[in-house]
């Protein structure tokens, strides 16, 4: 697996939380795949033989000139294309993931956005979205949580947990403000002017319920 590692740096401002957009890679999948590697992202699957197909999609992208999409060929228990985001001034602070997804002839089980907050190679959080089932349109679905104390890194990504075809685009990261709100796409908000204690952010999602996942893997 391709891990995609990228530093962030002097997006959160010291004496209070401000709203900040964090760069991702190929954040809308414009740039197309190398074999089978996706420029930015990593991909893998439950150990066995290979049941995935990823390709970038021009046909109906939510947003600009491509989409990404994977379906399943064979039964399999899972696919995830994720990218992985380094830093420590995470640790704490409410943090947003947005993306536009759609599905088709996807199971019940669904295809789940996903977000992991891990100390190095530990698992602290994950929080998914509810399952996109079946023949959905694209939809923007939200995930909002607040990074564990000892939080140096993120993954977020895209796990495809039954059969069919789910799709992904525009995706974005980004930390909220002490009042949970967002400085505008690619804007950062001044910082308050006293720190007040966040509380903590109620995980979202346009498809319904949020879903803690378990630690250690789908």
């Amino acid at each position: 697996m391709v891990k995609c590692v990228l530093l962030v740096a002097g997006m959160l401002i010291a004496g209070g939380v401000a709203a900040a957009e964090i760069p991702l890679k190929n954040a809308g999948f414009e740039q197309a795949i190398v074999g089978t590697r996706i420029p930015g992202w990593s991909r893998t699957q439950h150990a066995g033989v290979g049941a995935y197909v990823v390709s970038t999609d021009p046909i109906d992208p939510a947003h600009g000139e491509h989409s990404i999409s994977m379906r399943r060929t064979t039964e399999q228990a899972y696919g995830l294309i994720m990218q992985r985001v380094e830093s420590k001034e995470l640790a704490g602070k409410p943090v947003a993931f947005t993306a536009k997804l759609k599905t088709a002839d996807v199971g019940k089980r669904g295809w789940v956005m996903v977000m992991t907050f891990r100390d190095h190679e530990n698992i602290l959080d994950q929080v998914r979205a509810a399952p996109m089932t079946g023949d959905t349109p694209w939809k923007e679905v939200e995930l909002k949580s607040i990074a564990p104390a000892r939080t140096n890194m993120v993954e977020v990504g895209f796990l495809l947990l039954d059969g069919g075809t789910g799709w992904a685009d525009h995706v974005r990261l980004r930390t909220l403000d002490d009042d949970g709100k967002d400085g505008g796409e690619g804007k950062s908000a001044a910082p308050p002017a006293a720190k007040a204690k966040p509380a903590r952010a109620t995980p979202a999602t346009a498809g319904g319920s949020t879903h803690r996942g378990q630690a250690g893997g789908p």
